[in-house]
């Protein structure tokens, strides 16, 4: 085991071994330790502290950061009324350990890996599905950053194998962007430009470019070229003794040809995946520069200094993920850490984070070092080093009343103010509209099914030998037939309809299109695996992943929290329209309002899910006696703080005189009523009296409405 001695800052350290959790007394070292570090700068800067949050704006902020939406009614009062003296920790504890906290965590990776549920490659078999899912275990298993990050970087098989090749079905076809996507999300390193010409602004040369790229250059983003390579021998055995002329007509013939695309049916599920391979890079046709002539292979060397370590035996891919990972790397480890800040508190100790110079200076850069050999420490759990930041003293104090500019030092004193993101605030309105959001999930038995399926069926097919599978591509190409000729029509009539754009034809064609194509893809899949094999397994996402539970009965099936919803939303979605990245470039989202935002809320999706009498803010609406506490039941749940005198006056103003009388039934149950009649007879009356309840609380409506739409809400204070 590696041992790391922290550096004296103004009291004698502990000894931590890497990777153990650190135990309470090192917690609250680590914390003084950073405390110590802002105070420091605080009085050298002569930076006025604010004052502390009050203990419900607190919980509001850490369950936006740590949990990604604000707490419900009963969270936040269970949390108030408690008298523990350790209770913020406590919360802390509690939130890091929760599913809330992996949802969270996955909204964060999903931005930063550009993850898509549909994406470039493998979309006909559900591969970005697949890889969503082998982020979401990850997160899970709470797997170290570094690993993760390696894992990602040396991924090779099928999806359902491995879903980490997801990395690089994401960029399939385009290897050269893939490097500099790598660069960027795990190096904060902006190389892109350099893809075609010397970097106009940083020292990066395009043979640099190329140098970095041929690392991982051999990775296809295809697979199954062992199978075709037994069908391939098996046809060039048959054809064997022809001359060169009869050979050529064979295989041109359309008999030829519908075996070809036979075969290329039969093997669609295998195909997409990533193998490493001995593939080499060359420079470019025009490449411009002394160091080095066009279409010549480049020989791979890393950006800086360390040394990538070949050993004989070790894969280069292997001994290049284990160079971007190292604690030795210039950068891995401090673009973590300030992207984890950032996360934290607003803003990172550098930004932007992802664009570091070699001039590149942290506004504390005492803390950066600390918090750099503190990542190491904690072995790059990332829930770790987190549960350390959120206890930081400055996280607790009041932000600013302005967003200060990205020139401008920031010195950390409080987390700065900003908007929640569209995660944020969906998420949110999601716990006010269903009872425990953070539990209802995709059905994730469809997606261990679609993995068993894949298996199955490669299994199989790899089982077969050239003959055998040359035999099925025979019946599968007779059986189709059919099914091509009519798929060659509608495409026929759909190039017309789209000419004459003629919408209602076009859609209907597409949708004959798909069933004509289902109706093949379960020929060829029968054939290999027999009539009882659930093809839809094999292709888009396997079935309904949001299928019914009673638990959530009568509520909304469109509402879940973000993390299980298509990612990215489809556009014109909530998520979309509030700012939610389209995943195609690294951390692109964003958190300015418009006001498409506001017609959003007005007639999206959450009025009626919000408003329904079983919804979790109507239920506690219901459960108030009087106008004041139902006033009060408002505030604490969507603002999560309670009204001042005057907003409580405000509102009382807007209510009706008669919504402040008592709520009166006038019927009795009658006496001569037998026991079991009676009984019937009251629930009758006590559901009468809950729909006269609800309807009289409508008049409140309006002013949950108004909360939700106040700057209040929509920002993390």
């Amino acid at each position: 085991m590696k041992f790391r001695v922290l550096l004296p800052i103004v009291f004698t350290p502990f000894i931590f071994a890497i990777g153990d959790k650190l135990s309470k007394n090192e917690t609250r070292y680590e914390v003084e330790a950073i405390n110590n570090i802002l105070n420091g700068t605080y009085e050298k800067h002569d930076v006025k502290i604010p004052k502390k949050l009050d203990d419900a704006l607190f919980a509001r902020r850490l369950y936006l950061k740590v949990a990604g939406r604000i707490p419900t009614h009963e969270e936040l009062t269970s949390y108030l009324a408690s008298s523990s003296d350790g209770r913020k920790g406590e919360l802390i504890d509690q939130l890091v350990e929760s599913s809330a906290f992996e949802s969270q965590m996955f909204n964060w990776w999903a931005d930063l890996l550009r993850l898509q549920t549909r994406m470039r490659g493998g979309n006909q078999i559900g591969a970005g599905q697949l890889y969503v899912q082998w982020v979401k275990e990850q997160i899970k298993n709470n797997v170290p950053f570094d690993k993760m990050a390696y894992n990602l970087i040396t991924a090779e098989g099928y999806p359902w194998e491995n879903g980490a090749v997801g990395y690089y079905l994401r960029d399939a076809g385009m290897p050269l962007d893939n490097m500099s996507n790598t660069t960027q999300i795990f190096l904060g390193t902006q190389m892109v430009c350099a893809q075609c010409h010397n970097h106009p602004f940083d020292r990066w040369t395009q043979m640099e470019y190329y140098q970095m790229a041929s690392y991982t250059y051999g990775i296809t983003s295809s697979q199954g070229g062992e199978i075709q390579s037994k069908i391939k021998k098996y046809f060039n055995d048959k054809t064997k003794g022809l001359s060169y002329k009869d050979k050529k007509k064979k295989i041109q013939s359309k008999e030829a040809q519908a075996l070809r695309r036979s075969v290329q049916e039969m093997l669609r599920p295998l195909r997409y995946g990533a193998t490493h391979t001995n593939r080499k890079l060359s420079l470019p046709h025009d490449y411009q520069y002394e160091d080095g002539k066009p279409k010549s292979v480049v020989t791979p060397s890393p950006i800086f200094d360390n040394a990538i370590s070949e050993t004989d035996g070790i894969p280069k891919v292997h001994a290049y993920g284990e160079w971007l990972t190292s604690v030795d790397n210039p950068r891995f480890t401090k673009v973590i850490v300030n992207r984890m800040w950032k996360k934290v508190f607003g803003r990172g100790l550098v930004e932007p984070a992802d664009d570091w110079r070699d001039d590149t200076v942290a506004s504390i850069p005492e803390l950066m070092d600390h918090l750099e050999s503190l990542m190491v420490r904690v072995n790059f759990d990332l829930k770790e080093f987190q549960r350390i930041l959120f206890r930081v003293k400055a996280f607790e104090n009041e932000t600013p009343a302005f967003i200060p500019n990205i020139e401008t030092p920031y010195y950390f004193e409080a987390p700065i103010l900003e908007r929640m993101s569209a995660e944020q605030i969906w998420d949110s309105l999601v716990a006010l509209s269903i009872p425990d959001s953070d539990e209802r999930k995709q059905n994730s038995k469809i997606i261990d099914q679609r993995l068993e399926r894949f298996n199955e069926y490669q299994l199989e097919v790899e089982s077969l030998d050239g003959e055998k599978l040359a035999k099925l591509a025979k019946k599968g190409a007779k059986a189709s037939k059919e099914i091509n000729n009519l798929m060659e029509d509608i495409q026929k009539d759909l190039r017309e309809a789209q000419e004459a754009d003629d919408r209602e034809a076009v859609n209907r064609l597409r949708k004959e299109y798909g069933k004509a194509r289902n109706q093949q893809r379960t020929v060829f899949a029968e054939l290999v695996m027999g009539p009882e094999f659930e093809v839809k397994s094999l292709y888009g996402t396997g079935g309904n992943l949001y299928s019914k539970n009673d638990r959530w009965k009568g509520y909304s099936s469109q509402i879940y929290r973000a993390s299980e919803l298509q990612t990215p939303a489809q556009p014109g979605h909530f998520l979309q329209e509030f700012g939610q990245s389209d995943r195609e470039i690294a951390d692109n989202a964003n958190r300015d309002a418009s006001v498409t935002q506001a017609l959003t809320l007005l007639n999206g999706t959450f009025y009626a899910a919000l408003f329904n009498k079983e919804s979790p803010l109507m239920k506690k609406l219901n459960e108030a006696t009087n106008a004041k506490e139902k006033i009060d039941v408002l505030f604490l749940s969507i603002l999560n703080r309670l009204p001042t005198p005057e907003e409580s006056k405000l509102c009382m103003s807007e209510l009706s005189p008669d919504i402040l009388k008592p709520i009166t039934i006038n019927q009795k149950i009658p006496d001569h009523l037998p026991k079991e009649k009676k009984k019937a007879y009251k629930k009758q009356l006590e559901k009468k009296l809950a729909w006269a309840t609800f309807n009289r609380n409508r008049e409140y409506f309006l002013i949950a409405w108004s909360l939700i739409n106040t700057r209040q809400f929509s920002f993390v204070q």
